[in-house]
């Protein structure tokens, strides 16, 4: 069999590897959701592994289990604690009168003319046949309310959860107790001649992945509390409103760059949309804008070198410009992925291209 054969071949097994894991993109997703949660959990079932009590350790179906019984543990926690202020919250943003808002903050609204008309000889009547203030109504009616509509939706996703979550917790327990399951899964897609490399490959991902995930929830973690604190103390809103923008800050926090400000955006319309805005909404807002800001530069300083830097190796400028890149191609969704994803290509090129000197420098520091 001549080279340019094996080439097509090669090509073709790779198409058709491609087709089915697109095909198949869910149970995919469910077993990369569970890898993950099984790098996570590594260190405690390595601590339960090591216990020994009258010179017998715990067997390893035992470990597995307490430490998946930790992890959908620690799950429903979260979920008990903050679902039901979520639902709350979106029954009342469901029920909220825009037209309140908007007349809320016309005070605001007009200044904002009068500034700009008094200072850059801007009249917003330039600016098209409507007012600021009818304008942000007509955005409303056609942005935002649709979009607090369409939550009620999101109900009907709950078979699909609940068949997801099922598959991941079955999925991540065998990943738990056979260690290696997922690393012979991969390396059988791959020639014999290529073992040793894609096993060490394997585990130095998942030892950069681990720290990377881990650096992650603490960064979220940390943000919620910080944030949420703040918030209910120097703004006036209630424990159940400070938590719920400190939530989807904190979560929004995990997309790179762009979370942030996604998540500051979400927060203060959240935030106006409370009753204690009635009288002070522009000292909220102010309020909010600043403490969200001076984390930003905390994480920006302290956290975000540490979790993108130290955990997967990478120059903070290197991980910048590969979630541009990213973004330009998949959106937010692929800002998400980035800095996984990139972190396994550039160990698998280490392993397979170490002899090209572009992957010598991005790997130096594996």
């Amino acid at each position: 069999m001549d080279k340019l054969t094996k080439y097509i071949i090669a090509l073709a097994v790779t198409a058709a590897v491609l087709f089915i894991i697109w095909y198949f993109s869910s149970i995919v997703i469910y077993i990369l959701i569970s890898a993950v949660l099984s790098v996570m959990g590594r260190p405690l079932m390595t601590l339960l592994e090591k216990l020994s009590f009258k010179g017998k350790t715990m067997p390893t179906w035992a470990a597995a289990s307490i430490t998946l019984c930790a992890i959908v543990g620690l799950a429903v926690l979260l979920i008990s604690l903050f679902l039901p202020l979520i639902i709350e919250k979106l029954n009342s943003l469901s029920n909220y009168n825009i037209n309140h808002l908007v007349s809320l903050s016309s005070e605001y609204i007009t200044s904002i003319e009068t500034y700009l008309s008094e200072h850059f000889s801007i009249d917003v009547k330039m600016l098209g046949d409507k007012s600021l203030q009818d304008s942000m109504q007509e955005w409303f009616s056609k942005a935002v309310i649709p979009t607090i509509n369409g939550i009620g939706s999101l109900v009907n996703g709950i078979v699909d959860f609940a068949i997801g979550a099922f598959s991941v917790t079955f999925i991540t327990f065998f990943f738990l107790k056979e260690s290696s399951l997922f690393n012979d899964g991969v390396i059988i897609l791959f020639p014999n001649r290529y073992e040793e490399n894609v096993r060490r490959a394997l585990n130095s991902s998942i030892n950069l992945l681990s720290r990377y995930f881990i650096g992650l929830l603490v960064e979220s973690t940390i943000k919620l509390v910080t944030v949420g604190a703040a918030i209910y103390m120097t703004t006036g809103l209630t424990f159940s409103n400070s938590v719920i923008i400190a939530l989807i800050t904190a979560i929004l926090n995990v997309i790179p760059y762009i979370g942030p400000l996604l998540g500051a955006i979400i927060g203060i319309i959240i935030a106006i949309t409370t009753p204690e805005a009635t009288a002070n909404m522009g000292q909220i807002v102010i309020h909010i804008s600043i403490i969200l800001a001076i984390f930003q530069l905390i994480d920006n300083i302290i956290l975000q070198p540490y979790v993108y830097s130290s955990s997967v190796k990478a120059h903070p400028l290197e991980i910048f410009l590969v979630i541009l890149a990213a973004g330009s191609i998949a959106g937010v969704m692929g800002m998400l992925l980035a800095i996984p994803a990139y972190t396994v290509l550039r160990v698998f090129a280490k392993e397979f291209f170490n002899n090209l000197r572009v992957v010598q420098k991005l790997t130096e520091k594996i």
